[in-house]
């Protein structure tokens, strides 16, 4: 018996955890040269403005997309990676995806609590979720230094995900991308 190619290359995540996907891509790609420009020291106001008011608006955004992921993993199985990958990189694999969905989340909360305990609004948010948190300068200092600090853990992850992917696509072909690709 003969098998076909598409039964050596693995399964493909559903459309919907696709799609999810790359949303998830395009805005966490625009939201960190955002907040990383945001913060800089003389920058004219307005694109200040503008960053900031991006970038809190589209945490929660992200947030939800996030949780949706996380539920559609509940409701539809994940694809099994291909029985040639190593267990060691097969673990690496798992591990890398469940830590960029808790540095995620750890990202969004931290910066919905860093806004709101800090007295500020989330213009788009604020009639579903504005007066959650009372201002707390302590816990706005707190949640601040969190999301700050995870930020290096979210692009460190960013990059190894990344690189795992090229070289699954680029260098050894072996079928690892197309689970995720393209994006519906």
């Amino acid at each position: 018996m003969v098998s076909s190619p598409e039964a050596s290359e693995p399964r493909r995540y559903a459309p919907a955890a696709r799609l999810l996907h790359w949303l998830t891509v395009l805005l966490v790609f625009s939201t960190i040269p955002a907040g990383l420009v945001m913060v800089q020291e003389g920058l004219p106001r307005p694109l200040q403005d503008s960053l900031f008011l991006y970038h809190k608006n589209i945490g929660p955004v992200i947030l939800i997309l996030v949780v949706l992921r996380l539920l559609l993993r509940l409701v539809l199985k994940t694809p099994p990676l291909p029985e040639t990958l190593p267990r060691l990189q097969a673990l690496a694999a798992i591990s890398v995806h469940w830590l960029l969905y808790l540095s995620l989340l750890v990202m969004a909360l931290s910066g919905i609590v860093r806004v709101q305990a800090g007295g500020y609004p989330i213009e788009f948010w604020d009639p579903l979720i504005g007066g959650m948190i009372a201002k707390n300068e302590a816990l706005a200092k707190t949640a601040m230094t969190i999301h700050a600090q995870c930020r290096y853990v979210l692009i460190a992850l960013i990059f190894v995900h990344v690189g795992a992917a090229a070289l699954h696509g680029l260098i050894k072909r072996d079928g690892v991308i197309r689970r995720m690709w393209p994006p519906i």
